[in-house]
């Protein structure tokens, strides 16, 4: 709104209100839109940026009760795959973890990128311990020789930005290996595909040649 300045007859001086032009409304619609067109590209990225970090911390910590696990029991807790033990997930970090010993808060950790409406046991971070996996259970000590070889003895995926885990089969020096999936890396863009890991032999940069 801005004000006109009007003589009357008799010297008389007074202020008129006079209301925006059509062009003025326009010009301020164009500018909020360009300053949000800035600000929520910015907003997001910065949103998916902290998720990412926050995932590679709770990696970190379930990794380091993990291997505090395996210094006092002598081997990693199964991740369920084929004899699912009582109280745990396929797939999953399950109750070993934190009872009767607290090696984690609590086995209930939940992936930052998994819709939080999807049932509990889907919404946590996904676990796979090789050995359990591939000899003690399958009886498969050549997949067991390989994945151990590029992986180590366990290995933790977070879904990442693009929300899927996967795609697997990631080829390696072996061929193809199911376990071994897309590493999400923030420079093909803030929520390229690919999955946050920490694994055992290589923290999360596993090295598949």
């Amino acid at each position: 709104m801005c004000m006109e300045l009007i003589t009357k007859k008799g010297g008389e001086i007074m202020l008129r209100k006079k209301g925006f032009t059509l062009i003025e409304l326009l010009i301020v619609v164009a500018i909020i839109a360009i300053l949000a067109a800035i600000a929520i590209p910015n907003f997001l990225e910065a949103q998916v940026r902290s998720k990412v970090s926050r995932a590679k911390a709770d990696l970190r910590s379930i990794a380091t009760g993990l291997e505090t696990y395996c210094i006092d029991n002598r081997h990693y807790i199964p991740d369920g795959y084929l004899g699912i033990p009582p109280g745990s997930d396929n797939g999953y970090i399950n109750y070993m973890l934190s009872t009767p010993l607290a090696y984690i808060s609590n086995a209930n950790w939940y992936d930052p990128f998994v819709d939080q409406k999807t049932g509990n046991a889907f919404r946590k971070y996904r676990y796979y311990n090789i050995k359990w996996r591939y000899l003690e259970k399958a009886n498969l000590p050549d997949y067991d020789s390989m994945y151990e070889d590029i992986l180590g003895a366990w290995v933790l995926y977070s879904d990442g930005p693009d929300k899927t885990l996967g795609p697997f089969s990631e080829n390696t020096k072996y061929g193809p290996l199911w376990a071994c999936t897309t590493l999400y890396d923030p420079t093909n863009g803030t929520t390229s595909l690919g999955d946050i890991i920490r694994c055992a032999k290589s923290s999360d940069k596993p090295n598949y040649f």
